[in-house]
């Protein structure tokens, strides 16, 4: 088959012969799914001369239509640079959900930017694979970070976080 355009031949033929291949090779990409947004909501108080928060909160995670799928709490302990408030990224966080299970994202890369005592953070992890829910999914997070004392020569008494997880399977 040959179309000419504005006196030029044009050749399509081979052109549609290779539409085919093209959407075989789209029907066999999947791309990654969001499996949970979950939103963590935790307070931290600085357990006295040992360099670590004591942090505690809520988890509350969501479906791709908004549906919620899980709640429950989580605590963990966080080391903290007393001036800079800036967390150990190299951390995991276990939540208990509300029907008594439990999983656990390891986060294994991060970067925290600290500024007038405010903390930001995005860090990469996963969800393990002995969780009850979500297991071997990817994180991807942001979040803040405010604290009293943050930045100054006195070090840090209280953090405020909140931690917003997209987790993909």
């Amino acid at each position: 088959m040959n179309t000419a355009f504005r006196g030029t031949l044009l050749a399509t033929a081979p052109l549609f012969a290779a539409v085919p291949l093209m959407v075989d090779a789209s029907a066999r990409f999947q791309p990654p799914t969001t499996d949970a947004t979950c939103v963590l909501h935790g307070h931290g108080a600085e357990v006295r001369g040992s360099g670590t928060l004591a942090m505690t909160g809520t988890a509350t995670c969501v479906d791709a239509a908004g549906t919620p799928v899980a709640a429950g709490t989580f605590a963990r302990s966080v080391a903290v640079s007393d001036t800079e408030c800036d967390g150990d990224e190299d951390a995991s966080t276990t939540v208990r959900w509300n029907d008594g299970t439990a999983s656990t994202v390891r986060y294994g890369t991060g970067k925290v930017v600290t500024a007038n005592g405010t903390a930001s953070l995005i860090a990469d992890g996963a969800v393990t694979a002995d969780s009850t829910r979500f297991a071997g999914d990817t994180v991807h997070a942001v979040g803040t970070s405010t604290g009293t004392g943050c930045g100054v020569a006195a070090g840090k008494a209280t953090v405020d976080s909140t931690l917003v997880l997209r987790l993909i399977r």
